[in-house]
């Protein structure tokens, strides 16, 4: 009595030395759904005879027999696998991954794109930030002198009032000094003076 072995798709994938996404593709054309199935945790389980079949695609893959969907052609044609599994309207495996892969690359091409402008964008901001900054800075510092123009006015200002009142004050002063000089000579306090002046009076 023949005993019917199930490798996993781990195993499988091992021993063909191929991706596991690559065998999954590979089940899907080339074994019978009767020679694989899925356990419960929803891993593939792939009976001697599909083992062989992938085996086959394998090697002729690797000789050049053609894309795989000539190679599923031919093992049709050979009877190794039932007509049914040729769908000729689905793109071949390959142009399924070109296009993948061409759809993966304008993806990553759009995002790095994106990346790129997202970088230009904040760095015209922080530049727009420092711009402020820098406007802002030349803003105070041109008030700030300003204002130091406005007080140096003011001090020249108060600087010439104080000057005008220090000149008007040594002028008063001056005439004081002038007017007391002069009643000193005329009020002298010297007796003989007083005496010769009363004598010239009873004289006249």
């Amino acid at each position: 009595m023949d005993v019917q072995v199930w490798m996993a798709s781990k195993e499988v994938a091992d021993r063909l030395d191929v991706h596991v996404r690559t065998l999954r593709n590979w089940l899907e054309m080339f074994v019978p759904a009767q020679e694989r199935q899925k356990n419960p945790q929803g891993h593939y389980l792939i009976s001697e005879k599909g083992f062989s079949l992938l085996k086959e695609v394998k090697e002729r893959k690797e000789n050049g027999s053609g894309s795989l969907r000539e190679i599923q052609r031919q093992l049709c044609a050979e009877g190794l696998i039932p007509e049914e599994m040729l769908l000729p309207e689905e793109p071949a495996f390959e142009e399924t991954a070109a296009t993948a892969d061409s759809s993966n690359t304008a993806v990553q091409k759009r995002e790095e794109t994106e990346r790129s402008l997202q970088e230009a964008l904040l760095k015209f901001q922080h530049e727009l930030t420092q711009l402020a900054a820098l406007t802002q800075t030349q803003s105070t510092i041109l008030q700030k002198i300003s204002d130091i123009e406005e007080r140096q006015e003011t001090l020249r200002l108060e600087l010439r009032r104080v000057t005008f009142e220090m000149d008007l004050m040594q002028q008063r002063l001056t005439k004081r000094q002038e007017r007391f000089a002069r009643y000193q000579s005329r009020w002298s306090l010297n007796p003989f003076r007083w005496f010769t002046r009363s004598n010239r009076t009873v004289e006249q």
